[in-house]
């Protein structure tokens, strides 16, 4: 009985986590995160969430009644989940799908979900504006989720590659080994990419520059290097390109399936309005982004 707890348990925390609201970006994340589980051999749980309003009476003694909805609300959404379910039954037979409904704001019910899974996966809706960067559900979610978040966009090619955004040297081991994991499942290259912009009021050809570049350049191979033994069957190039990261890379998401790059945390506000790669790829990029935190533990293919 033990042994069958400790089973269950480690096949729901290697679990993949969709926000699933029926719109047309959560139908295509949700066959993105299919495929992902199809591929890796966990389960799929689809998360519907909603948060009912609360009004205060004219009567300040008095209590305020909290909204709730009612059976239609109820039968309406349980319909709609039940349909993604037998249609995911349909598609990918071999998966296990289940729906969960949590009321709740949609990041908060989705990061409380990541707490114990191997990956979430969004519609890629994209937010315009630092308001809608602020209370957007991507924005929230890739900053506090405990696993990789990844956001869906565009219709790649099969045979794109898996771009891998070296930014930070302490983020780049998690990213460079989920874009190899990623890579390898899908059968395409890595293309592991630093940007690097140089000193203001410095010709860019100087010694110092070319110096500099050449030293970037043999950090970003020697990371990858060290990858590349462990997925020797993936192909994998490395370059750096003078400019600033975040533009460098959504530049380099042009003919790539996914882009990864590390997400970064949300501790106060001024975490938020700092330079984040994370963010302007959710802005920018022309395909789907997976943020992967520094805590990220290897998902098991």
């Amino acid at each position: 009985m033990e042994a069958a707890r400790e089973e269950a348990n480690a096949v729901q925390n290697q679990r993949i986590v969709v926000g699933y609201d029926g719109s047309a970006e959560a139908r295509k994340a949700a066959r993105w995160a299919l495929d992902e589980a199809y591929r890796s051999d966990v389960p799929v749980e689809l998360v519907y969430a909603y948060e009912w309003p609360s009004y205060v009476p004219a009567a300040a003694m008095m209590p305020a009644a909290a909204v709730y909805p009612d059976a239609d609300t109820d039968l309406a959404v349980a319909e709609m989940l039940g349909r993604a379910v037998d249609d995911a039954d349909d598609t990918h037979p071999g998966v296990r799908v289940w729906a969960r409904v949590e009321h709740s704001t949609a990041a908060v019910a989705l990061i409380q979900r990541a707490a114990d899974a191997s990956l979430v996966v969004l519609g890629g809706r994209r937010p315009s504006g630092m308001r809608a960067w602020l209370g957007s559900t991507s924005g929230s979610v890739s900053a506090h989720a405990r696993c990789p978040v990844v956001v869906v966009r565009g219709e790649p090619r099969a045979t794109d590659p898996v771009v891998a955004g070296v930014d930070e040297p302490e983020a780049g081991g998690v990213v460079l080994g989920f874009a190899f994991e990623q890579a390898a499942v899908r059968g395409v290259p890595v293309r592991a990419v630093h940007g690097w912009s140089p000193p203001d009021g410095r010709d860019l050809l100087c010694d110092v520059n070319l110096r500099a570049v050449a030293e970037e350049r043999g950090r970003l191979e020697a990371m990858v290097s060290c990858w590349q033994r462990r997925f020797p069957g993936v192909a994998v190039s490395a370059e750096v390109v003078v400019g600033s990261p975040g533009e460098v890379l959504a530049q380099a998401t042009a003919g790539a399936q996914l882009v990864v790059a590390g997400a970064r945390g949300r501790r106060a506000l001024r975490a938020v309005l700092r330079p984040s790669v994370g963010r302007h790829l959710l802005h920018r990029a022309r395909c789907s982004v997976a943020l992967v935190s520094r805590t990220r533990a290897a998902i098991r293919f």
